[in-house]
């Protein structure tokens, strides 16, 4: 009986590592892929490897980090490369490459959680709302790799950008932005630069945009 009994917990010891190797999600990893491709698109070639690249591609992006972390496809979030003969396509869903579309997957399914949202002239807690700042308790060193941050630039309710946390309290490769919490995104492609509305080429929707914070759960 001792024996049987050892037996099955060295399985259900060995069944507990491979999970956790296999299926944790890794924020260094993901900030790794992030930092690789935030300049330069995973492009996918002609064996299916890589990504498609949207003229609007900031949502593709995120995915693509989030999924380099370790974050698994499910049949709603997916980025699938299917054959047609000698042809591979790669068939995006919505929730991968629209910022609206993923922000409500992420809420609904359980997956990512709010934990802030900021405009130009916040409100105090426990509304988790607040004024643009170049740092925020929000967006901890624990938290980098593991936050979407998502821009709504009218104020509407539907947001129109997306981007992904990289890096707390660090120096922008912006000129003239200097230090703060940083992110990556695509269109425009920018790495390591502020997280705040003004970061855009054009910055005039800044007044009323704004920006949500969602930490991913895995």
């Amino acid at each position: 009986m001792k024996k049987i009994i050892y037996f099955l917990l060295c399985i259900l010891l060995f069944t507990s590592m491979f999970a956790t190797s296999v299926f944790a999600y890794s924020p260094q990893k993901a900030i790794t892929y992030s930092n690789t491709y935030a300049i330069n698109p995973n492009k996918m070639n002609t064996l299916g490897v890589g990504y498609n690249v949207y003229s609007r591609d900031c949502t593709n992006f995120v995915s693509q980090c989030l999924y380099a972390g370790g974050l698994s496809q499910d049949s709603t979030w997916k980025s699938i490369p299917n054959w047609h003969g000698n042809t591979v396509v790669r068939v995006d869903s919505t929730q991968w490459v629209n910022a609206n579309s993923l922000k409500e997957y992420l809420k609904t399914s359980g997956r990512g959680t709010k934990i802030g949202s900021w405009s130009l002239k916040g409100s105090p807690s426990p509304y988790l709302t607040f004024a643009y700042v170049n740092d925020s308790s929000n967006l901890s060193s624990s938290r980098t790799g593991k936050v979407v941050l998502f821009y709504d630039w009218e104020s509407d309710g539907t947001m129109n950008h997306s981007a992904f946390f990289v890096a707390n309290n660090g120096k922008s490769t912006l000129s003239g932005e200097g230090y703060g919490d940083l992110i990556n995104q695509h269109t425009e492609n920018r790495k390591q630069v502020l997280w705040r509305p003004d970061n855009r080429q054009n910055s005039t929707q800044k007044a009323t945009t704004r920006v949500y914070a969602f930490e991913i759960k895995a």
